[in-house]
């Protein structure tokens, strides 16, 4: 494997409506004034482990990048008000939140008791991508994608619903300040849930 580094980069960012570059679409879809593209990269290395009483392959690092698609990000100049640029932040924050949930559930296969170990590299590999895509999911089904309309716009009605923004805003910082998974802020709130 070549030399990665552990880390969780990109996933603290706070939104500026000069984050917005791209074109306004033509046709805009109902309800959107603005329109967030963020998404997240997983890398991972690996090796065999002999050392410990546990032996078998195991994650040596992690590296999870989360990356604004400013090219892409766009917003009507009448719309861009403060209610609305904390609306997009919060499809920033879905994003940035699972993927610091994913960072920490893969860094914590070393530290679990017993240290999680796989016999082969596959299943390893298996392993790690099939939290990456389930990750990915939730990340569709929270925040939507392209064309897909998420959990956080309907309920929300694309920030238009002040009083269901504000428990979505009130669990997305739960999960920043109290460090808990994202589904569990939320949950506590009685909102999001896939």
């Amino acid at each position: 494997m070549g030399k990665l580094r552990t880390a969780l980069e990109g996933h603290e960012l706070s939104l500026t409506w000069g984050d917005f570059q791209g074109a306004v679409p033509k046709s805009l879809p109902p309800g959107e004034g603005a329109y967030t593209e963020a998404r997240f990269n997983l890398n991972f290395g690996y090796d065999y482990d002999t050392a410990s009483k546990t032996t078998g392959y195991r994650i040596t690092e992690v590296l999870v990048q989360v990356t604004l698609d400013r090219a892409v990000m766009w917003a009507v100049k009448s719309a861009q008000t403060t209610e609305l640029l904390k609306h997009e932040q919060g499809h920033y924050d879905i994003v940035a939140l699972v993927a610091r949930d994913l960072y920490r559930e893969l860094t914590g296969w070393n530290s679990a008791k017993p240290p999680k170990r796989f016999r082969k590299d596959a299943d390893l590999t298996s392993a790690a991508n099939r939290l990456r895509r389930s990750a990915e999911s939730l990340v569709r089904q929270l925040g939507g994608a392209g064309q897909q309309v998420g959990v956080y716009d309907t309920q929300t009605n694309h920030g238009l619903d002040t009083k269901a923004q504000e428990k979505w805003d009130k669990g997305l910082a739960a999960a920043r300040s109290s460090g808990s998974r994202l589904v569990t802020a939320l949950a506590g709130l009685g909102v999001g849930g896939p």
